[in-house]
């Protein structure tokens, strides 16, 4: 969970109310399509935003984009950790948790410049895969092509970050070798990680396909380390090198 507060549990009733005034229809009524009709999904409650999601423990609500000035606020926050060379990999985890400043990870899907999150975000801190591996976050995406899937592992902002030659050190290559180890595990082990996701969904929705039929196009990894100083001509190359498709669709 995201939140302190438990969203499938659902809404209070002078929540539903608020949500009937803000669209004219009861809570769990379908919608009526229509050419012309808005379905304008900010102006829900905030709970009702939350508990429409396939994951609402877990939805990042996009109207919080909105607080420009606190998202100013956080990120500068955010800056000053990094800046402390005391700060790693369980300080960064722990200050996103305990500030709830969950658009920093979120963010991570336009850096990436694939074309998911259009239509609804989640993330899954400290994402369990079976007993043996845990990602420090898993980010689900919608798009028109459906569900996809980004697994991050965080590594220390300070440390062994790349060679003097501008080749991966140990802090990104270990990274890369967790993000190996979960590629080898989905496939032989792809129910089990639907089961552990039917357990955070909407008991209102179904569960869709791309969560129980294995598509590796969809998935995507994700190593997080150092700082843009310790980057060289040698690195970017490496970064565009893991980073580019084999086709471009």
């Amino acid at each position: 969970m995201l939140y302190e507060r438990d969203y499938l549990l659902g809404l209070t009733e002078a929540e539903k109310q608020e949500y009937e005034e803000a669209t004219g229809r009861k809570f769990g009524e379908k919608r009526v399509s229509g050419f012309g009709r808005v379905n304008n999904f900010l102006a829900y409650p905030k709970a009702a935003r939350m508990c429409k999601s396939l994951f609402p423990n877990n939805y990042l609500d996009v109207a919080e984009l909105r607080d420009v000035e606190r998202l100013a606020a956080a990120n500068e926050e955010f800056f000053s950790l990094l800046s402390d060379e005391a700060c790693t990999e369980r300080s960064i985890l722990n200050f996103i948790k305990d500030k709830k400043y969950y658009h920093i990870i979120g963010s991570i899907i336009w850096g990436l410049s694939i074309n998911i999150g259009n239509h609804g975000v989640y993330l899954f801190p400290e994402f369990q895969l079976g007993n043996s591996y845990k990602a420090d976050y898993l980010l689900v995406g919608k798009s028109s092509g459906g569900y996809e899937f980004i697994f991050i592992e965080l590594e220390s902002p300070y440390g062994n970050i790349t060679l003097k030659d501008g080749q991966l050190g140990a802090e990104f290559r270990d990274g890369i070798s967790q993000l190996e180890d979960w590629k080898r595990w989905l496939p032989a082990n792809y129910s089990s990680f639907g089961e552990i996701m039917r357990k955070h969904k909407n008991s209102a929705r179904d569960l869709p396909e791309e969560f129980y039929i294995l598509d590796m196009s969809r998935f995507h990894y994700v190593v997080i380390s150092g700082r843009r100083s310790d980057f060289q001509d040698k690195t970017y190359i490496i970064k565009r090198e893991r980073k580019k498709p084999m086709i471009s669709i």
